[in-house]
């Protein structure tokens, strides 16, 4: 399996930019919730938002919540991920990590499950 083409602290770094590193010190959860659609998680960009945001504010261990979305993403994106890694850069950094993930995605044009369309007969 492939390694991250782009480093956890190259904030940064394209595609995203300046405009993902603000996005993501900012409002987190909305990066994460693009990762759980593009990554096809179950319930799309609601689950990964929101569910971020009750794991973290119920039980504190929203790097938990991450780490699993992170660890998905990487199996979509073809990178090899081991879960003591996803914990631990999701409990330190998770903002940085949240853009890495995410710029991975991007760079392998993994766009999530919208609904093609159908010919009408």
């Amino acid at each position: 399996m492939a390694q991250w083409q782009t480093g956890t602290f190259d904030c940064c770094a394209e595609p995203g930019g300046m405009c993902l590193c603000l996005r993501a010190s900012c409002c987190g959860c909305t990066v994460w919730g693009d990762i759980s659609e593009r990554a096809q998680l179950p319930g799309g960009f609601i689950a990964g938002c929101c569910g971020l945001l009750l794991c973290e504010g119920l039980t504190g261990c929203g790097c938990l919540y991450t780490s699993f979305m992170a660890v998905e993403a990487a199996k979509k994106a073809g990178v090899e991920e081991s879960w003591p890694h996803a914990i631990c850069c999701s409990c330190c950094c998770n903002c940085c990590y949240s853009m890495q993930v995410w710029r991975e995605l991007e760079l392998k044009g993994i766009q999530g499950s919208a609904p093609g369309q159908m010919e009408m007969q």
